[in-house]
């Protein structure tokens, strides 16, 4: 099954620790991908310890698992490519977004 989260909180953010619990439901059973939107795109930063611990998880699971961001909130929090971690796959609008969760998506959460 694939199993999405679309993720608008950033770790210090009420919220983030049901995403993590949520996260941990599926991780072993499921494919996950992850949507970072809005303050979302706060995680998967390098040398940012809450992300780097979100990422081993993810990579700790034998289940694959997608990262996307959307560049738009990358760009308007000073975030660039280059300061994220592993493969996040940047998209550009969000009828990308929506095309992409209603043609793959089994599930989504809202974090």
């Amino acid at each position: 099954m694939e199993i999405g989260f679309i993720l608008t909180k950033t770790p210090a953010e009420e919220g983030y620790n049901t995403f993590i619990r949520f996260l941990d439901l599926f991780i072993e059973s499921d494919n996950i991908i992850i949507y970072l939107l809005g303050n979302g795109v706060y995680n998967f930063r390098k040398m940012h310890l809450p992300s780097e611990e979100l990422m081993k998880r993810l990579n700790g699971s034998k289940r694959e698992s997608k990262i996307f961001a959307c560049l738009d909130d990358m760009k308007a929090r000073g975030i660039n490519e280059e300061m994220l971690l592993g493969d996040v796959v940047t998209f550009e609008s969000y009828n990308e977004l929506i095309l992409n969760l209603m043609e793959n998506m089994d599930q989504v959460f809202t974090f």
